[in-house]
């Protein structure tokens, strides 16, 4: 299979089309929870609801390649080593914003015990760079095997996640199928892509007709571990994919990529401002219905973790939020250790 580039833009869209998705959801559902009555925005999330993890992981595929034969040593580095950082650093930050109404509720004890345990179970919204080590660390021990056999056994989880009690494993048997679709078929999808670049008016027929498809079985009923959701997830990765590679590079689709080169940074920053704008909209728009409180909570939420990172970027000041500094990589550790004497 051919070597990826760093950088490509469709790949960046569908990326910040994803972690969008993921901000929607949340937004949503704390706004719904509050006001006690789903809105319009609802509908939007139900339907993005078949692909929109499935992408996020297959994305996270395609890239995987250079994961499976760099040294045990930089694989370490950067797959465990560095979501680790991240892992560990923002979950201090959740317990010292969320830490007074964790012990209003759980106790000091209790409070101590959760965060503890957050190691072993992720925390919240951060089980995504918890769960994506554990990804990659199977492939790598596995994806010699037959490439047939890893599919039948990640279609097996599948079909029983629903039944695993453990969260990250059920997370893990949920999604793995996608994340072995985006390695394996990463050649399909780069092929794919080029061509709807050269047929744009048969992708936006048949985006048309897949949208259509993808509401009639998300409002008839839409099941996550039953096997319309593996047809469901695949055919919204051919879509995603299709619309990200025939959008042009301004407007929507210089945002969509923008977002996806700076997906962990809006993903690890989005919950502060959208915490605060759920609180405080109600009391500074009493007459707002759910779906546009919704819009509103999920628009500052994006708004606020990219300026708080431009923020960073540019003034230089706290670059340890989005970057792991050098003293928190295994290969600088080594070399430091290695030294010789002067």
């Amino acid at each position: 299979m051919a070597k990826l580039p760093q950088r490509v833009d469709w790949v960046d869209r569908a990326k910040g089309l994803t972690i969008l998705l993921v901000v929607l959801l949340h937004s949503t559902l704390g706004v719904e929870k509050y006001y006690a009555v789903q809105g319009w925005m609802h509908e939007v999330i139900s339907f993005a609801q078949p692909f929109r993890m499935p992408v996020f992981f297959a994305i996270a595929g395609l890239f995987a390649v250079k994961a499976m034969t760099q040294n045990w040593r930089n694989f370490w580095d950067s797959k465990f080593v560095h979501f680790f950082y991240f892992y560990f650093l923002w979950l201090c930050i959740n317990f010292i914003f969320k830490g007074a109404n964790f012990a209003s509720t759980l106790g000091v004890d209790g409070t101590v015990f959760l965060f503890f345990k957050s190691f072993i179970s992720p925390f919240g919204l951060l089980w995504f760079i918890y769960l994506l080590p554990i990804f990659f660390l199977v492939l790598r021990l596995t994806h010699q095997l037959p490439v047939l056999g890893q599919f039948v056994v990640a279609i097996c989880f599948k079909m029983i996640s629903e039944e695993i009690p453990i969260f990250i494993l059920d997370r893990f048997a949920d999604y793995y199928i996608f994340f072995l679709i985006g390695y394996f078929g990463r050649d399909f999808w780069f092929r794919l892509a080029h061509s709807a670049q050269e047929q744009k008016l048969s992708v936006y027929f048949g985006l048309m007709a897949w949208g259509l498809v993808n509401a009639a079985m998300v409002f008839m009923g839409y099941n996550a571990n039953m096997p319309m959701a593996l047809v469901l997830g695949i055919s919204g990765m051919v879509a995603v994919v299709s619309f990200c590679a025939v959008l042009p590079n301004r407007g929507a689709g210089a945002f969509l990529g923008y977002c996806g080169q700076n997906s962990l940074p809006i993903y690890l920053g989005f919950f502060l401002p959208m915490v605060v704008t759920r609180i405080l909209l109600p009391k500074i728009c009493a007459v707002c219905s759910s779906g546009i409180a919704s819009l509103i909570v999920f628009s500052i939420a994006v708004g606020g973790a990219i300026a708080m990172f431009e923020l960073v970027n540019r003034s230089g000041m706290g670059t340890f939020l989005y970057k792991r500094p050098k003293w928190a990589h295994l290969e600088r550790r080594r070399k430091v250790r290695t030294a010789p004497a002067e």
